[in-house]
């Protein structure tokens, strides 16, 4: 006996015992040679399994919480493990499929635990792959319904195609399948847009259109043919049991029946830039009457006009730009900054009962795209007219701060309905250039001096989350960006707070980060700040978690500015919230003289347009990516 040896338990079986007696104090172990191992006996004991085995493998159940605690985002273990998850999933569903037609008590307690199993193993997974998006239920089913119809961000619902074909493949306890409840939220997304006279909000049926398009152009989702032809006759009935009486929502009836066919079928057209106009509800071109009435306007304002002020106001804005829609003027006396903030004013030319209005309020915003824009209104007056071209007087909303040199803090705050003549166009990259290496103009250059010393003292009164900045792509190439940004900010956030205090109605500019994803935040902000690694990808998934920016009647707050109060008051020619929020200062503020009644409408106002804008946003956003996508096709 003494010359024997003791033969010491393997890592497996160490691990193994702990799993079964201890699982906890398996996260104290090596966690990549512990993941490894408890895979090994996941494998090992499955393929020892047999329905009328005795043996007790519940322990088998823990194994995927155990992996997803040690694995934690390392993603070095995580692909050197996915290989095996897949062959596993699929052991495990081929041992559930051949299970006995008729099973005894034992029987049918060994094919529950596989199912329990398989359940913990998806569910780990995609708490794995997709990071915790959000809150969410655990049920994968439950978890990938919430993806598509709740979360509705379309790179997640392409990853969980992607990584889980399995359950995207499933069918409910119902007998119905996710591309068929995807296809009922098409069509249901298609009758609300077709409901309203003059067509409703189009984001959800681009969206549904998208994920129909994800999970069937999918390689690893099998859709068969006869669900193909039972979604096709769905979508003939809908088409059937629709009647029109206007030709538009006839014509745009038939022609997303006919684009959800052919992405169901595969045989999608070839996309032209005519199709994504269409399809976006996007007019490059505007109809002859606004055509006419912007030239009407146009011919009406080229008389000379008096400027009711003396401030020599510059602008200063990107290459190429047109729209210039933001002026600003300073000076210094006494300790004292006094800042103008000059906004070209469109409601001086058009005012909002005519059709120019009624078709800005259906654009909503200017569309940039790489070769052009597409304006909200019609160049002639958003690119001349209105725009604060250089010699030229043009009515203006100007916004006067005069502001402590020393302590920072507003003295007086003003708003007038103004005629300004801006004394220069500049570029930012101008701005540089003259502030580093001199110009001939002494004002420009006492302009430029002291537009750089207040704006110190205009970012004091926000904070700008670096992560916010970099998931909303602020690439400051200029530093004289940044000067004019802070000019922005201020006044936006000045202005919204005189009307919250007051609780006059008016249009915020909301954003909000839920609890649930402020641990996340820090997280990813220590290591954006530390610069130590590459954070592409983190960006990129927190981009897809963190909640847009809206438009609101209440306030509160834009947490991505770190900021009370904010609106947008300062580029009118490419935003309508601007112009709605041009209406609130001429009713409330330049006025006074106002009753409840306009309080009322003004309010009513507001949600409407508020809704309009924050429906359209992201079908604007979308139809800039396809469009440049397209572009560069050609090219």
């Amino acid at each position: 006996m003494d010359n024997m040896e003791i033969k010491q338990p393997t890592y497996k079986n160490r691990i193994k015992k702990l799993l079964i007696e201890n699982p906890s104090e398996i996260l104290l172990t090596n966690k990549y040679k512990s993941a490894e191992t408890l895979v090994d006996i996941l494998e090992e004991d499955l393929n020892k399994f047999r329905y009328d085995s005795k043996e007790d493998l519940n322990y088998l159940q823990k194994i995927f919480g155990l992996i997803g605690k040690l694995i934690d985002g390392d993603e070095v273990l995580l692909k050197g493990l996915y290989d095996r998850f897949t062959y596993i999933h699929n052991f495990i569903n081929n041992l559930i499929k051949s299970r006995p037609q008729e099973m005894s008590h034992l029987e049918v307690s060994n094919y529950k635990l596989l199912q329990r199993i398989i359940e913990e193993m998806e569910n780990t997974m995609l708490q794995i792959y997709l990071d915790n998006p959000v809150e969410y239920n655990y049920d994968k089913e439950a978890f990938i319904e919430y993806i598509i119809f709740t979360l509705k961000y379309e790179n997640i619902v392409k990853e969980a195609v992607h990584k889980f074909p399995h359950i995207v493949n499933s069918i409910d306890k119902n007998n119905v399948s996710l591309i068929e409840k995807v296809l009922d939220a098409y069509l249901e997304s298609l009758d609300e847009y077709l409901s309203e006279e003059n067509l409703g909000h189009i984001d959800n049926l681009i969206y549904y259109g998208k994920v129909l398009k994800i999970i069937v152009t999918s390689d690893k989702v099998k859709i068969d043919n006869y669900s193909i032809k039972k979604m096709i006759d769905k979508i003939k009935d809908f088409y059937q049991s629709k009647h029109y009486t206007q030709n538009r929502h006839k014509e745009k009836l038939t022609f997303f029946i006919n684009d959800c066919i052919n992405i169901l079928t595969n045989s999608c057209e070839e996309e032209t830039i005519d199709y994504l106009n269409y399809k976006y509800e996007i007019h490059s071109k505007f109809k002859e009457a606004h055509n006419l009435e912007a030239k009407r306007i146009y011919l009406a304002n080229k008389k000379i006009l008096t400027p009711t002020t003396k401030r020599k106001i510059y602008t200063f804005d990107g290459e190429g730009a047109f729209e210039l829609d933001d002026g600003l003027s300073i000076t210094y006396e006494d300790g004292i900054y006094h800042l103008g903030v000059h906004i070209a004013d469109p409601l001086s030319y058009i005012g909002f009962d005519n059709i120019l209005m009624d078709e800005a309020k259906r654009r909503t915003t200017s569309i940039y795209v790489d070769d052009k824009c597409i304006p909200m209104l019609p160049f002639i007056l958003s690119g001349d007219t209105i725009s604060l071209n250089v010699n030229k007087q043009t009515y203006c909303m100007s916004y006067y701060f005069d502001i402590d040199a020393l302590s920072g803090s507003l003295i007086k705050f003003d708003i007038k309905n103004e005629i300004c003549e801006v004394a220069g166009n500049y570029t930012y990259h101008q701005f540089d250039e003259f502030l580093n290496k001199g110009t001939n103009d002494l004002e420009l250059f006492n302009t430029l001096m002291l537009l750089t010393n207040v704006s110190s003292i205009l970012k004091k009164v926000y904070m700008e989350n670096p992560l916010f900045t970099e998931i909303n792509d602020h690439n400051h190439q200029y530093e004289s960006t940044k000067i004019v940004e802070s000019a922005m900010i201020y006044t936006n956030y000045n202005t919204a707070k005189y009307f919250d205090e007051r609780c006059l109605p008016f249009m915020y500019r909301c954003h909000s980060m839920s609890p649930k994803n402020m641990d996340l935040l820090n997280t990813l902000e220590e290591n954006l700040m530390s610069k130590d690694k590459d954070m592409s990808k983190e960006i990129i998934k927190f981009k897809e978690l963190m909640q847009r920016a809206y438009y609101s009647s209440k306030n509160i707050g834009h947490f991505g500015l770190g900021i009370d109060y904010y609106s947008h008051v300062t580029s009118p020619l490419r935003r309508l919230a601007d112009i709605i929020c041009g209406i609130c200062i001429r009713k409330f503020y330049l006025n006074r003289d106002y009753t409840k009644e306009d309080i009322k409408i003004v309010t009513e106002l507001i949600d409407e347009m508020a809704e309009q804008i924050n429906q359209k946003r992201t079908s604007c956003v979308d139809y800039e990516i396809q469009y440049l996508r397209l572009k560069n096709r050609e090219y």
